[in-house]
């Protein structure tokens, strides 16, 4: 499914939650999104934008207060080119990462990518990371099993000076691909 228009797409992510919430386990209050298309996003298939709850932790039920509808409401943003780039499957795999954030939110007035994300991520098989839907400028490599280890879109200490980082999977040089 391709969306033609910003509008198509916010309904298709009102639709989804609405989906998500009662196929899943995922505990949203859809009540409490806004949904958002971004057309400058060029790197970034989602995000999810919400205030912050100063005392808010992840895992601890918070002591609300007086605004608590302000640090449990949350918008979703998904990037126009990401539509467009992806199949409805993977769009829906984004979307529903960006919710789990908003379950934290809700939650706790705040959300990261720690230890919890990462559990719940694979109890509701939600992906993690998004496949990549932009050309990086550059591509960095293991020089001992050849795997790509990462992307950058532009020159950074890493690209300029390979030879002072070693890779996770073998503790080898980086080798630096310029791609475009």
């Amino acid at each position: 499914m391709r969306f033609t228009d910003a509008a198509a797409l916010r309904g298709w992510m009102a639709h989804e939650t609405r989906r998500a919430v009662t196929e899943t386990a995922l505990d949203v209050d859809p009540a409490l999104v806004t949904y958002a298309v971004s057309s400058r996003a060029k790197r970034r298939a989602g995000a999810c934008r919400y205030t912050p709850l100063p005392t808010g932790t992840v895992g601890v039920e918070p002591a609300w207060g007086e605004r608590t509808r302000l640090h449990r409401e949350a918008t979703v943003t998904l990037a126009a080119r990401a539509a467009a780039a992806f199949d409805e499957a993977t769009l829906r795999g984004v979307l529903r990462h960006e919710l789990l954030h908003v379950e934290q939110v809700q939650a706790y007035g705040v959300t990261d990518h720690g230890p919890a994300f990462r559990e719940r991520t694979a109890a509701l098989d939600v992906p993690l990371d998004c496949p990549p839907f932009a050309d990086p400028a550059y591509r960095l490599r293991c020089t001992d099993c050849e795997t790509v280890v990462g992307r950058r879109y532009r020159r950074c200490p890493t690209v300029e000076t390979p030879e002072t980082y070693r890779t996770a999977c073998c503790a080898a040089p980086l080798a630096v691909e310029e791609v475009r």
